[in-house]
């Protein structure tokens, strides 16, 4: 029997995962990786999953004034060869897909990215859309170092874990009062959201 925990992790910009394990954000920005069954729900290829640092491509000009300096310096800190510095997890509360890329630049310091990557990406193969996800992360109770396996490498989002993150005893890094206003915030940017439709 595999031990409890989570067994899949996604690979994100450092910055990105410290302001999501900081509450400082609370979103993620997707082109592709997310499903559109029959019906028209938007969904991710994973639910729950480990906040995974990444380093690569990871450039201060490529991110919100707000994230760049100390706050990318102590991102790019946290580095530890060969192991990955597992602090929070999160589980997808909801997916908006938006075809109005002034909405997402809207968002403003709710995503690390700059407003040009953000248009870079809206626009990727002649796609204009992107995927907005908002992420209910909770913080470890500790920090958990998981060895960076060979087969983590490479450029991509959703790596399977051979080490599961345990999640109990973690945290909302968003106190429920303060989510449940930010949800309404981001409705009003996105346009509200219905599951199901």
């Amino acid at each position: 029997m595999m031990p409890p925990g989570l067994r899949i992790g996604l690979q994100e910009w450092s910055v990105c995962v410290q302001a999501l394990a900081l509450g400082r954000s609370c979103l993620l920005i997707r082109k592709g990786g997310i499903h559109e069954p029959r019906g028209g729900l938007f969904t991710p290829e994973h639910a729950r999953f480990a906040l995974l640092p990444s380093y690569l491509h990871q450039a201060a000009e490529r991110l919100h004034p707000q994230y760049g300096g100390a706050f990318l310096a102590q991102a790019v800190a946290s580095a530890q060869p060969g192991m990955i510095p597992v602090t929070a997890w999160a589980e997808v509360a909801r997916v908006w897909k938006s075809t109005d890329l002034a909405s997402v630049q809207a968002l403003g310091a709710e995503v690390p990215w700059s407003a040009a990557e953000i248009a870079t990406r809206f626009a990727y193969r002649a796609q204009p859309f992107l995927f907005v996800l908002a992420l209910r992360v909770q913080r470890l109770p500790a920090l958990l170092a998981l060895p960076d396996r060979p087969s983590y490498g490479g450029c991509r989002s959703w790596i399977s874990l051979e080490d599961p993150v345990p999640t109990d005893g973690s945290v909302p890094v968003i106190s429920d009062a303060d989510w449940s206003d930010r949800l309404t915030h981001l409705d009003g940017l996105l346009g509200a959201w219905t599951p199901g439709t």
